[in-house]
């Protein structure tokens, strides 16, 4: 299943940026919000965590079908409130695209961050979080 057409990266209003400077964006929504009336921690936290996802398979598209990527651990910092649709961006952290190639080939197995920003309307930064990816090889 394609990350954009999963039930609850729809469920959340996440596409694909209009903006070419972000990956996704997710549409504002009042079903979003919480008690306070501002975006719900566990909406921006999705945004995030699927960007981290979609990220990863259109860097690494030669690896899509014989990979299994499994989210080890991640954590985020909510810096700002929100009431406007939410703007994402990634890239790996601490480790190259060919190193993470290599340990696939090499080791059929490789562990990596990625870090996403999350921004609002305004440009500015909402949320920060570090995502960590351990991603193995299908066996035949």
């Amino acid at each position: 299943m394609k990350v954009l057409e999963m039930p609850l990266t729809k469920r959340f209003g996440i596409i694909q940026s209009d903006d070419t400077n972000y990956l996704l964006k997710q549409l504002y929504d009042k079903k979003n919000l919480n008690h306070i009336d501002t975006l719900h921690a566990s909406a921006i936290y999705s945004l995030a965590e699927i960007t981290s996802g979609y990220f990863l398979k259109k860097t690494f598209p030669q690896f899509r079908e014989n990979t299994i990527p499994i989210l080890r651990s991640s954590t985020i910092k909510y810096k700002k409130a929100c009431n406007t649709s939410l703007y994402s961006k990634a890239k790996l952290s601490g480790i190259t695209k060919s190193e993470i190639e290599n340990q696939l080939t090499t080791k059929n197995k490789t562990l990596f961050a990625i870090e996403v920003k999350l921004f609002n309307e305004e440009k500015e930064l909402v949320v920060s979080g570090e995502f960590h990816w351990f991603v193995t090889m299908k066996k035949d």
